[in-house]
Order: C-alpha cells, then structure tokens, then sequence
C-alpha cells in the first residue's frame, strides 16, 4: 500500500512502480475524500503511459460517495464493514431484532449501488474487516470479538450475494496474531456452514516495523498459510512499503512452491476448540528451582556449545550479561552431551557451579547411553530420543526411574516416530513417572507438534517446543511460522531453538521475541503502530522512532502510534496508551479507549504522552528497570 497523498500524481506513481518494480502484484492506495477520488483519473493515465499493468486498489473508509467515484478507475475496492455506513460512537445500546433488522436494511440501501456498480463494471471488491473499527451494532451484539469481526463480513456477504454479486474476497484483520488467526479460522468454518467460498486476504494490521513487525506478520500470515488458508497477502510495517515487499514475498513463495505429502495430515484429529485460546494443560513441574507447566510463564531454553569448562564459563557469562542489559531472564541452558569422557567431566564440574539450571542433549549418533547413565543422574534436564537410545521400553523405564526426582528427562522423537509413541505416556502414569517432556525433531513444526499434542491431549506431560535453523533471518521467518503457530494455539510449555554459528545472545532474544508477539510474555514495551497511508497525519516512521527512544525501556506497557482516527480506538482496544494523529500538527492521546488529551501539538505531543504515563503510575526510570533483572 502506497504512503503517498492520492491527490499526488507524481509521488503515487512513482511509489506504485516502485512496487511493481519489487514484485508487487497488487497495489493499494488509499481514497479518504473527494478530491483524492477526483485525481484517480490521472494517476491511471500517467500509470497507463508508462506501461504499468499493476491492478490498483481503492481503500475507503466512511464515505459511500468517494467509492462510488473511485470504481470508476481501480480494479478493486476495500471497503471496511465496520465504517462504511456506520461512525463509530462507542454507544451501548440493546438492539432488538426489528431494530436490528432495520439496521441491516438501512446499510443495505447505501452499500448496494456500489455493488451493483462493481458489478456492472467487473470491478471486484474486499470486504475488509479490522478487529479494531468494529461498528457499534456488531460490538453491542458479538463484543469485540472474532465472532464478531466474522458476523461483520457475512453481514455485506449477504446484501453482495442478494444482488447476484460474488467478486468479493474477505479479511479479518488484527494487530494481534492470536485475534487474527481466530478470526480467519472462524471465517472459514461459517464458510462452510453457508457453503460460501470466497477467498482470503491475510494480514497482521499495525504490526509495527523491524523484527518485532515481522515476527507478528510471520505468525499470523504464515500459521495461516502453513494450514492452507488464504490466497493473497498484505505484509503491514511502520516502513517505507517497498521494504513490505521481501517480507511478503518470502512468506508467499514458501507456500507457493510447498506441496505436503498427503501423510502429512494423517494420525490428526482437531481435539481442541480452535477459534478460542486456552492453554495446553501440562502439571507444574520443576527444571532445577525453575517452575514451569500449568499456569507458569511459558519458558526458554539456551543452547550453549561445550569445548571446555572455561570456554562454557565464559559463553554463559557472556549470555547473562547480555539478558540482563536486556531486561530479559536467563531460565535454562543445555549443552549438546560430549563424546570425549574428559569433556563430560568438565560440564558436570560446569553444572554444579552454574547459577542457572543447566541441562545436556544427547545427539541421535551417541550411541553409548549406558555408558554415560550415572554421568547424566546430576543434571536438571537430559534430552534424549527414546527410540534411538534404548534397546527397548524397558531399558528405558529404567533410566526414568533412575532419574525421577533427581530432574526431567524430555523424549524428542523423530517425526516419524510420533505415532510410535501411542501408548507410552499412559505406560508412564501407570509406572508413576511424572519428570518427563515431550518434542519433535521436526521441519513441520505446526503439523506435528499437533499430532503430538493430539497423542498427550488425555495426559498432562508438558511439551517443549524445539527447532533449528541454519541462519538467523531463516530461525525469525520460521520460528515465528512454526513455534508462534503453536503458542497462539496455547501448546507449549518451554521454547527451544537452536541457530547453527549464531551469537546466542540474538538466538535468545528472538525466543523472548516471539513470546512478546505472541502476548504471552511482554518482557519489553509493546508497540502497535500502523504502516502508514495517505491519511497519515505525521510520518510515522520518525515519530514512532522517537516515542521508542522515550518508552522503550517500560516492560510490558503496550503503547499504539496511529497515523489517524480510521482505526485508532479500536485497534487501541487493549493498548494502554494511543498517540492517535487528529489533524495537521494535532494529536490526541488516549488511555486505552479514552480520549485524555485532544489536539496537544505534535511539538509537545511526545513529552505529554510520557507525562501521561507517569501520571497513571506505569512509568518507571530506566535504572529501576536493570535493576529488577535477577538470576
């Protein structure tokens, strides 16, 4: 989507061949008045005569009469279910069915000569729904809600279809993953219900910039794609839109050229609600004095090389100092277990003096697991394949058995051993082990941890979840896909991952990454800020910078920087804070949804916002901040 003033011809040009440059295949650009909807002429013409085939987007809020004139130019229009014959109030008011029903009537009267126009020009439409500008009739009715974002849609699917008009294709789109991904998954169960079949346009809407932005846009967009949902993307960041680009790219040629083998969806069955959150239930156990399972934070393990005791020391210290500049808690390290004997001895010597609980993994080709039993009895943690280390289920309650009390032993199976493990924890709970984990050695991560959490779905055994990757950019695309998937479905009781020749202290921040996008564990200050259009009233990128530099250091306090009111409140539902543009050099801020201070200029803007914050008690000094990080 283009950034650009729609009543600038030249600047929208040039950034819509910028995009089509960068393999864009459709561009959107927003048409907020009259005046913009006056000068589409011209920029089809001059897009015309540089030989541009692009298709081009209207993007409407509010206004029925500028998406009468824009259908004229475009090949598509988006219009928002929640505003376009509706302004928000945020008024409580008890429908009943016939005022309901006169609603609906009502919206009918104004939303279908568009329809009928679009239909007459073969002019397809989005029917774009945001989680954040619900219209107050669906809010007093569904609440703010996927149900409702859902009922929203169906509402103009309904008027569209009574008009013989099906050139739609619909969004549910959210600034969190976990609301999005509910949304697109209820979607398409009334789908089927009402036997519609329109595609899908996903997106995370204001997912923010830089890594946090694309980790939010790789959990939600690709968790869907992973499940075979959704057939064009938009990829939402507070940055120039020629950088949404790659993202988006990226995430679609995966999916293009992935074909999963048809054993890729057998030995599952859907156990769990999936349109709703609730957590996997695991009982609480112990790694060391470090609790996790039931209603503990999810936790994350780091990985460490082990070439000698000194060389440990100094990476694990090195790992500290850095969560702790960080405002981030080191929980848990493991080390892969050393062949050499003197080795072992040395990360046991290492272990006993740790200040974290430390655990080892046996790799699939050590071979010599009897050997090395009594060398593993002192650690918290052991991992190890219990199909490839033992001889058999004996031998293998025997090692449990000699271990339980004295740490966990997690089991990471092979992918195609999942199923082998039918029958196994139910032998446990009959055996009385309770100190064992489960994971997966696996590339397709959201498959079979599923089929995995479907196998322990009668149990309460927790679930590590555990990847590696071969670089860092390749670990945030699919760690995000893959183990953000998982955890906005609530499986998952500790986050492992592993990125081969990669600075520990990135790998580690990414897992506190994901957990923040995810909503799970805010360990830094949440930002929400939009991506920026035509009806931004300041740049977003340089202010958004700037409110960073001023609260970034406030763990766990969500602030949102919107461009303008379209979906501002809203989107700000659980925002603590909201720097909302109002009008040229105006902004209001808000507390939540509620409006604090109108139209403070944009000079004083910043100051009054993080005077705001002290004034409702969540600011602290940065000092402070370091100084609760403990180990």
């Amino acid at each position: 989507m283009i950034t650009a003033d729609t009543r600038d011809t030249e600047n929208s040009v040039r950034q819509i061949l910028e995009l089509e440059a960068a393999g864009c295949e459709i561009v959107r650009l927003t048409v907020p008045s009259q005046p913009d909807a006056d000068n589409l002429p011209n920029i089809r013409k001059e897009l015309k005569r540089l030989g541009s085939k692009v298709p081009l987007v209207a993007d409407i809020h509010f206004t029925p009469s500028v998406a009468m004139k824009s259908v004229e130019w475009v090949e598509k229009v988006r219009i928002n279910p929640g505003n376009f014959a509706d302004k928000k109030k945020f008024a409580i008011r008890d429908y009943t069915d016939l005022e309901y029903k006169e609603e609906l009537e009502r919206i009918s009267e104004v939303f279908s000569p568009l329809v009928l126009r679009c239909k007459e020009l073969g002019v397809s439409m989005r029917i774009g729904t945001n989680h954040g500008s619900l219209s107050d009739r669906i809010m007093n009715k569904y609440g703010d809600t996927p149900q409702g974002m859902v009922e929203s849609a169906i509402e103009f699917i309904r008027i569209a279809e009574s008009l013989s008009y099906k050139d739609i294709i619909v969004s549910m789109k959210a600034s969190n993953p976990q609301v999005m991904v509910q949304a697109y998954r209820l979607l398409c169960s009334r789908f089927m219900e009402l036997q519609m079949d329109y595609p899908l346009h996903l997106g995370v809407t204001e997912a923010g910039d830089g890594k946090d932005g694309r980790i939010k846009s790789a959990i939600g967009i690709g968790s869907l794609l992973e499940d075979g949902l959704g057939d064009t993307i938009r990829v939402s960041l507070t940055e120039d839109p020629i950088h949404e680009v790659p993202v988006a790219r990226l995430l679609a040629d995966k999916y293009n050229r992935l074909r999963f083998p048809e054993t890729q969806s057998q030995g599952y069955s859907e156990f769990r609600n999936p349109y709703s959150y609730q957590r996997f239930y695991s009982r609480p156990i112990h790694i060391g004095t470090l609790p996790l399972g039931e209603n503990h934070a999810v936790r994350i393990e780091s990985v460490l090389p082990f070439e000698s005791e000194s060389g440990f020391s100094q990476a694990l210290s090195s790992l500290k100092n850095y969560a702790k500049s960080r405002s981030l808690e080191l929980e848990t390290v493991s080390v892969p277990l050393p062949a050499d004997e003197f080795l072992r001895e040395e990360c046991i010597t290492a272990s006993k003096s740790s200040s974290v609980p430390m655990g080892v993994i046996v790799e699939q080709n050590e071979l010599l697991l009897e050997d090395v039993l009594e060398d593993l009895i002192p650690f918290p943690k052991v991992t190890v394949d219990p199909f490839h280390h033992f001889q058999n289920r004996d031998s293998l309650l025997d090692f449990l058995y000699k271990r339980e009390g004295k740490g966990i032993t997690e089991l990471s199976v092979q992918a195609y051993q999942i199923e082998s493990l039918k029958g196994l924890p139910e032998e446990f709970k009959n055996a009385g082990i309770e100190s064992v984990t489960f994971s997966v050695q696996t590339f397709h991560i959201l498959h079979d941890y599923r089929k995995l959490a479907r196998i322990l779905s009668d149990f309460d055994y927790p679930i590590f979840l555990s990847a590696e990757y071969p670089d860092m950019e390749t670990a945030l695309y699919e760690s995000s896909i893959g183990l953000g998937g998982m955890l906005t479905d609530g499986i998952g009781d500790m986050l492992r991952i592993k990125v081969i020749d990669s600075e520990p202290e990135a790998v580690l921040q990414l897992g506190f990454d994901i957990l923040q996008a995810t909503r799970l564990r805010l360990t830094k200050t949440e930002y929400i800020s939009c991506p920026s259009c035509g009806r931004t009233l300041f740049d977003l990128q340089t202010t958004t910078a700037r409110i960073k530099e001023k609260t970034g250091h406030l763990k766990g306090v969500k602030i949102a920087v919107m461009g303008c009111i379209v979906n501002g409140p809203g989107e700000m539902a659980d925002a603590d804070f909201g720097y909302v543009g109002a009008g040229p050099g105006k902004v209001h801020l808000y507390r939540g949804k509620e409006i604090v201070l109108k139209n403070v200029p944009s000079e004083e803007a910043d100051e009054r916002l993080v005077q705001l914050i002290k004034d409702s008690g969540m600011w602290m000094e940065r000092e402070s901040v370091a100084s609760e990080n403990t180990f």
